[in-house]
């Protein structure tokens, strides 16, 4: 995505802020497999997480195939996901679930347009963000970058994600010391929404964001795929061509379809709660 789209995007957030009623409310999650999904455009959602500043902190799940799969089998991680505040559609294997299941999620919010944009959002007014993860140096490049591209953004710190659980609380020190508004963390799924998950009223931000591998793409250390290959959808396949090892990941796609058809199929009981009752959520 462009500057000048990303920018463009992020002034309408924030337009959007002022029109709104009440902007830091959500409307009811789409749930998935008995996982909530926000189907929000990303105007919505960053005007939506711009809102939350001075708020209880929010915890953003990029949520795909894998993680989804993953959830399904491990509670901790399912616990993750279902208490985030806001957790959006990112991923083909998620828009399959959805279409099988008749979910009303029908276009992906990718996590690295999402954190560029709530950056670029931030830059309009001087904010701050918080970089956390990926190899020694990533993080600082990305940092970097950000702000040539996004003029006014504050980057308050930056580390690498090799730390150690001795070094973790003078990490969580370091960071609520800087006193970011946003964190975006890349430690990998589901490990960065565990981490989250556990240390979320710890870090004195007012949006926290697993991001996975965003950070190597802001700091031109991945590319993604062209433009007309992301509309197509197929970003996944292009990922997976370049990068071998996330064929570990596609293989997660069948038998996720396996499961939401089966829970199509599956005859209903009148007394179970009706489609869309989300689980507690972050408030």
């Amino acid at each position: 995505m462009s500057d000048a789209s990303v920018r463009r995007m992020s002034d309408a957030s924030i337009r959007g802020m002022s029109d709104a009623a009440s902007p830091h409310r959500l409307p009811d999650p789409v749930m998935i497999l008995g996982l909530p999904v926000h189907p929000l455009t990303l105007v919505q959602a960053v005007a939506h997480l711009r809102a939350a500043t001075g708020r209880a902190p929010v915890t953003v799940v990029s949520l795909n195939g894998a993680l989804l799969m993953r959830a399904l089998r491990d509670p901790p991680v399912r616990e993750a996901v279902a208490g985030a505040g806001l957790v959006i559609p990112d991923g083909i294997g998620v828009l399959l679930a959805a279409r099988i299941l008749g979910a009303p999620v029908q276009n992906r919010l990718a996590g690295v347009d999402l954190a560029e944009a709530l950056c670029a959002a931030a830059a309009g007014v001087g904010g701050t963000v918080f970089l956390l993860g990926a190899a020694p140096g990533v993080a600082e490049a990305a940092g970097a970058r950000l702000q040539e591209r996004f003029p006014g953004l504050v980057v308050a710190g930056t580390a690498h994600g090799f730390f150690t659980p001795e070094e973790e609380p003078a990490l969580l020190e370091r960071i609520r010391g800087a006193a970011p508004e946003i964190v975006l963390v890349a430690l990998g799924a589901p490990r960065q929404e565990l981490w989250l998950h556990t240390h979320r009223n710890r870090l004195g931000a007012a949006v926290l964001m697993g991001v996975g591998g965003t950070l190597d793409v802001l700091a031109g250390r991945a590319r993604r795929a062209p433009r007309w290959v992301q509309t197509a959808g197929l970003e996944w396949l292009y990922r997976a061509v370049r990068q071998p090892w996330r064929w570990s990941v596609i293989k997660t796609i069948p038998p996720l379809f396996l499961i939401a058809l089966r829970e199509r199929l599956r005859p209903r009981r009148p007394s179970r709660s009706a489609p869309g009752t989300a689980p507690p959520q972050e408030k």
